[in-house]
């Protein structure tokens, strides 16, 4: 707030007279003091800014783009030109320690604060998937949501019917309560697998007589991505199919099976038996719905932001590729991966930046590469929706065991990237009645996926990201 100065009434009238007498001299002695006071106040927040962090080398810090000596800067721009300077230092310190394999980026306030090899093409591992959000929000738009249709041949007064039909409608989080509590980063906002069954014994079936018979053919056959290593497969992602039961885990096997649409069906039959519900015969695939068969049950997604969510907070490889065929199937009539991922590099192509290499859409292939330039454009694009989607420090998802105890835990929010020789952060810290911090850190270098190498790496850009809310404040310089 602006200080205004309370005059005692017998002076006002002497004011006015001596400006009335003497313009010229009261223009001249505001002037000067009015220079007087916004120096003073420069080399008071400058003195503060240098006692924090030591004066980084000239060739490290880029220019600031305004001038703190001009009679319209105010209190607030005073406090972020100090900051900013204040954050730009200790970025310089973090670059000292990145190895030459490696870019950064920091935005903040529409400046870039640091730029370290930023237009340098790297392997981003699972960082990739922020890619995979952005096409999927703007192609699919933030309330799409996935469908999963349970039919049935003409049900007996007993409960009998011959065959139930499940569709599968591309929903990548069908899991069951039993299933979440077993996984390492528990699914968010699943879709419930224990909800659907119970709509099939509301519905009245009692017995199977025949078989369940899935049909999956939303996407294609193509379990797993080319580039993907053998070592991955059934491991890290799929196999991939538009109807996945608890990411194709069935209850009492130790390995997944080779057709992800079977196993459904397989695994719907272990949860029906658990209600009383008996399937006669195996799973069995099919390719159409008879007319015959009346819909009896049916379950829908949570919106695309909140599959998002789950994919981004926990790097979920299978909700990030089934996202791919879903765009291919949506945009080109064909759900497989190759569709998918021209439907990403035209939509890319179109925002008017350059066009990563993507070849899946969750990172797990080193064939991927991508800038942090092109990551700082998707998060300046996406930053009403992004922070609310990305893994907490200290608190959630794969960020759970990072910064703990840190300034910036329960703050930054950020979408990792782990393969081996690849470490990958990006994300923003956000801050309180400004903009958020924006930063993109992708690291290649032998060993730098263990803790030891990336965390100090880490922790001293999150210290350095921190400082931003450092002082003084605009309130402090307020008189």
């Amino acid at each position: 707030m602006q200080y205004t100065p309370v005059l005692p009434q017998n002076k006002r009238g002497s004011q006015r007279g001596r400006r009335s007498a003497d313009p010229v001299r009261f223009v001249l002695i505001v002037g000067v003091l009015g220079a007087l006071i916004l120096t003073g106040a420069y080399f008071y927040v400058d003195a503060l800014s240098r006692r924090s962090v030591a004066q980084a080398a000239p060739s490290e810090v880029t220019s600031s783009s305004f001038s703190v000596l001009n009679a319209r800067r105010t209190p607030a721009t005073l406090s972020t030109t100090s900051r900013v300077g204040t954050v730009r230092r200790a970025l310089t310190s973090v670059a000292g320690r990145l190895p030459s394999g490696a870019c950064l980026r920091v935005d903040w306030l529409g400046t870039t604060l640091s730029s370290v090899r930023g237009d340098v093409s790297l392997i981003p591992a699972s960082a990739s998937k922020i890619t995979t959000a952005a096409v999927a929000l703007e192609v699919l738009g933030a309330e799409y949501t996935f469908d999963t249709q349970v039919f049935a041949d003409p049900i007996s007064p007993t409960g009998v019917t011959q065959n139930l039909y499940v569709l599968g409608g591309g929903d990548p989080l069908l899991v069951t309560t039993n299933y979440t509590a077993l996984e390492r980063y528990p699914t968010i906002n699943g879709t419930s697998l224990d909800t659907l069954v119970g709509s099939i014994a509301n519905a009245g079936v009692r017995q199977i007589s025949g078989s369940i018979v899935v049909i999956d053919s939303r996407y294609d056959q193509q379990r797993f991505v080319d580039q993907w290593p053998s070592s991955f497969h059934g491991v890290e992602a799929g196999p991939l199919g538009a109807l996945m039961f608890n990411d194709v885990v069935i209850t009492g096997e130790s390995l997944k099976p080779d057709d992800p649409g079977l196993g459904a069906g397989q695994e719907l039959a272990i949860l029906l038996g658990q209600r009383g519900i008996s399937v006669s015969s195996n799973p069995q695939r099919g390719t159409t719905v008879p007319t015959s068969a009346t819909k009896i049950a049916s379950i829908t997604s949570a919106p695309l932001t909140a599959v998002l969510q789950e994919m981004l907070v926990n790097s979920d490889n299978n909700t990030a590729e089934l996202l791919v065929k879903e765009l291919g199937f949506v945009k080109k009539g064909t759900g497989s991966t190759s569709a998918g991922l021209e439907v990403i590099n035209e939509t890319v192509k179109a925002w008017g930046t350059a066009v990563p290499t993507v070849v899946d859409g969750s990172g797990l292939s080193s064939a991927n590469s991508a800038t942090c330039d092109f990551f700082m454009g998707i998060l300046d694009r996406n930053k009403e929706t992004f922070p609310s989607l990305l893994a907490i420090a200290g608190q959630t998802g794969t960020l759970k065991t990072s910064f703990n105890d840190s300034a910036v835990e329960d703050r930054l929010v950020a979408k990792t990237g782990t393969l081996t020789g690849v470490k990958a952060l990006v994300g923003y810290l956000p801050l309180d009645s400004e903009e958020d911090v924006k930063f993109s850190l992708v690291m290649n270098a032998s060993g730098i996926d263990n803790q030891s190498s990336y965390r100090p790496i880490w922790n001293a850009l999150g210290e350095a990201l921190n400082r931003a809310r450092a002082t003084p404040r605009p309130e402090q310089l307020t008189p």
